[in-house]
């Protein structure tokens, strides 16, 4: 059932509405001028067409920003978040789909809002626009699963050698097994999903003493990629695979299962298709493997933001949300904390955020993550009044995970603060800083592990 939700900002000009009879959007267009957000433009996904909408506002002297582009259907628009003038005119926008978040378009300067609903789409807008953008409000559909498609098999790739196994393809991959040799991979074993049921597959190659190691993907989380080194050893008269990584949708990755070599193959298919069986050749060890994958993409619940903490003062930041957090920087100046960074896993890849604030002769105090075990629950901190400024400033800041505590970064002085949402654990930070941190936020996702 569509939701609309009232627009926010003032009603001069005239009211626009692009309707709620599409089925995404696909490509957002804003251009900027020196007094708010003169114009928006929306392209639309229906029936499997592209419709392009019409322009609200005008261009006059705006300057364009770079279309935001939402890759249907794996990708979809979430929230928006917006500022406006006393006067009632959008200053700035920013847009958050499933996978990204734009840029803030124009100012983010006034009263803040933010266009949402919770396990919803966004699939239209309506509002009010006349030199400029007025007012923007959006309607909402319910995330739905895209239907399923024939199993693709990919070709095992590797050595011609051994025996050809093949698992087939089932509803997904829950659980990987991988046991080491001496010159590489020995032996694998995997259980899948099939409906309520867990299928354990046979063991492909050979045990041994080692054992196995196990990696485990999360309930509403499936395998993307899976990346293979394989290399010449001696005593085998044939290449064979010497290691092997699994990466998911929302970011897991395992460790790489045996020794990383110089020559490589990656089993995926486009959109982030989702595994569902593996195939391949093994003897005494893993000479090839395959997989099978389908385009089914399940949407994943969004990360929610929780409003920062603190006083009104400095600029408007955003880290975003990532799969996690492995590291936290804090740096301390006489009166408040004067400038925070963090480093975020996403996927494959370490993302170092930008330093927020300004650094001191004090340097950085860390706090890292024994991560993907460990994960952030909580933040406590404290903010306060101090001379020199005209608005709270952050004092504290002290971080809760699923294992410790962090000492207190910071002098516990003045109003105190909580950021957590039980169930949920802290992906992204946002906040408002100058010379030192004033309001402090955060990013959450699900605990699903």
């Amino acid at each position: 059932m569509t939701q609309k939700v009232a627009a926010q900002g003032g009603k001069g000009g005239i009211q626009w509405d692009d309707g709620s009879e599409h089925d995404a959007v696909t490509k957002i267009q804003v251009g900027a001028g020196g007094l708010g957000i003169q114009y928006v433009k929306f392209d639309y996904m229906k029936n499997g067409q592209v419709e392009e909408g019409p322009r609200h506002g005008v261009k006059g002297r705006s300057i364009a920003a770079d279309p935001f582009v939402i890759n249907h259907p794996e990708e979809h628009l979430v929230s928006v978040e917006g500022w406006y003038n006393p006067e009632g005119v959008i200053q700035g926008l920013k847009f958050i789909s499933n996978k990204k978040t734009s840029d803030v378009i124009g100012y983010d300067d006034g009263t803040q809002f933010t266009l949402q609903s919770q396990d919803k789409k966004i699939i239209g807008f309506h509002g009010f626009a006349g030199d400029h953008v007025h007012s923007i409000g959006a309607y909402f559909a319910p995330l739905t699963s895209i239907p399923l498609t024939p199993a693709k098999k990919l070709p095992a790739l590797g050595a011609d050698l051994g025996t050809a196994w093949d698992d087939g393809a089932y509803d997904g991959v829950k659980k990987v097994y991988v046991g080491q040799a001496q010159d590489g991979i020995s032996v694998v074993k995997f259980v899948y999903d099939k409906g309520t049921e867990d299928v354990v597959g046979a063991e492909h190659g050979t045990s041994t003493l080692l054992g196995f190691e196990e990696f485990e993907v999360d309930a509403d989380d499936y395998i993307i990629e899976v990346h293979v080194t394989y290399d010449k050893i001696f005593g085998h008269e044939s290449d064979l695979i010497t290691s092997i990584t699994f990466y998911t949708l929302k970011g897991k990755t395992s460790p790489p299962y045996g020794l990383v070599t110089e020559n490589k193959f990656v089993l995926k298919e486009q959109n982030g298709g989702k595994l569902l069986g593996f195939h391949g050749r093994a003897g005494d060890v893993l000479y090839a493997l395959g997989g099978y994958f389908a385009a089914t993409i399940t949407p994943l619940t969004p990360a929610k933001k929780l409003p920062a903490v603190g006083g009104d003062g400095g600029a408007a930041w955003d880290d975003g949300a990532y799969a996690g957090v492995k590291k936290v920087y804090v740096g301390q100046a006489q009166d408040g904390i004067s400038v925070v960074k963090f480093v975020y896993d996403k996927g494959a890849e370490e993302i170092t955020g930008e330093e927020h604030g300004n650094s001191t002769l004090l340097g950085f105090e860390e706090f890292a993550l024994d991560y993907p075990s460990e994960y952030i629950t909580s933040v406590e901190g404290t903010y306060d009044k101090i001379f020199g400024s005209d608005s709270e400033v952050v004092t504290m800041l002290r971080f809760k995970t699923n294992k410790q505590i962090s000492a207190p970064f910071g002098i516990e002085a003045g109003t105190p603060f909580e950021l957590k949402e039980e169930g949920y654990k802290i992906v992204g930070f946002h906040g408002k800083v100058d010379e030192l941190l004033h309001k402090f936020g955060v990013h959450v996702l699900p605990i699903t592990n």
